[in-house]
């Protein structure tokens, strides 16, 4: 009897075992199954001491000074000068709750002093506006970038309170961006970024691998090749807080010439391994597309890409 018993007990485990198994066989492949296609590296930063910025926002859209409190993201467009670089991704992008149904455009002229143009305003109901900035003139240089943001920016906080932004920069304005959170880390009268997205951004002047070189080896070491551009941030990125989370996405339309039509895999990643360095929450990511590099913002997988690291939504 106890035989029998210690066998049906037996059999009863190896049921229940192999069930158990199933079930997690199943939730494996729906994972496997909804997480967005593309090769993603990410590296989480455990410091308790350096842990993201708090996204706790006030239940008031009124500050104790009578503004309009807002938490905006900056959508920073490419070499052009003007928006249309960028709009597509903000169209695709709204509207959205709490923020708004239009964007706010912000327009610092690089020939002109950086005089500052705004367009449209944002609503009483908008927490979290999407501004679309551009330099007005042409420009791949990440200093006029830098010293027209510090106008928006501060354009924002004399008429807002803003406790942090949300930084997404395409192509060039990926440049300005960077150099931006390194120009203004000391400046108390700015707001800390809480979150950068690059969007197939440029960081080495388009600066290619040589030979010899493959894109593990930058990712770990940075470039063979560095450019005053690469160097400007190289020199300075530790003034950048560890607390603000990245993502670095690029296209991957040429396989065999590692690019996304314009900008470099290796430039476009060329930073990664000084913000690991750092301590940053950084992720990469390579997705397949058959959009230009100049058409990349009019992507959809694009939008999802930044909806899901902007605004946790798909």
């Amino acid at each position: 009897m106890k035989k029998r018993q210690l066998r049906r007990n037996k059999n009863k485990f190896k049921r229940v075992s192999l069930a158990f198994f199933g079930l997690v066989i199943i939730l494996a492949g729906a994972l496997f199954l909804f997480l967005p296609k593309g090769t993603t590296s990410v590296t989480k930063n455990n410091d308790k001491k350096t842990s993201s910025i708090s996204i706790s926002t006030s239940n008031s859209s009124i500050s104790d000074s009578g503004k309009q409190v807002i938490y905006p993201t900056i959508y920073i467009t490419g070499s052009g000068g003007d928006i249309s670089s960028i709009e597509p991704l903000v169209t695709r992008l709204l509207p959205m709750e709490k923020a708004g149904q239009k964007p706010l455009v912000l327009l610092a002229n690089i020939k002109k002093n950086y005089e500052l143009k705004v367009q449209g305003q944002i609503s009483k109901d908008a927490q979290y506006p999407m501004i679309e900035f551009g330099t007005v003139a042409k420009t791949d240089s990440g200093a006029l970038f830098s010293a027209g943001l510090q106008k928006a920016v501060s354009y924002l906080v004399d008429h807002y309170q803003v406790p942090w932004i949300n930084l997404v920069g395409y192509s060039s304005g990926g440049t300005g961006a960077v150099y931006y959170m390194i120009d203004t880390a000391e400046k108390s009268s700015f707001p800390p970024v809480n979150k950068y997205f690059s969007l197939e951004g440029e960081y080495n002047d388009v600066t290619n691998l040589v030979a010899g070189e493959g894109l593990t080896d930058v990712l770990e070491n940075g470039p063979l090749i560095k450019t005053a551009m690469y160097n400007y941030i190289a020199d300075n990125y530790t003034k950048i807080s560890s607390k603000t989370q990245m993502m670095f996405l690029e296209g991957d339309f040429d396989t065999e010439k590692q690019t996304d039509s314009a900008i470099p895999w290796a430039d476009s990643f060329s930073i990664y391994h000084l913000f690991k360095k750092n301590g940053n929450e950084i992720a990469i990511t390579l997705y397949p597309t058959k959009y230009r590099h100049s058409k990349d913002p009019t992507n959809p997988v694009v939008a999802k890409y930044v909806k899901n690291f902007l605004y946790g939504t798909p």
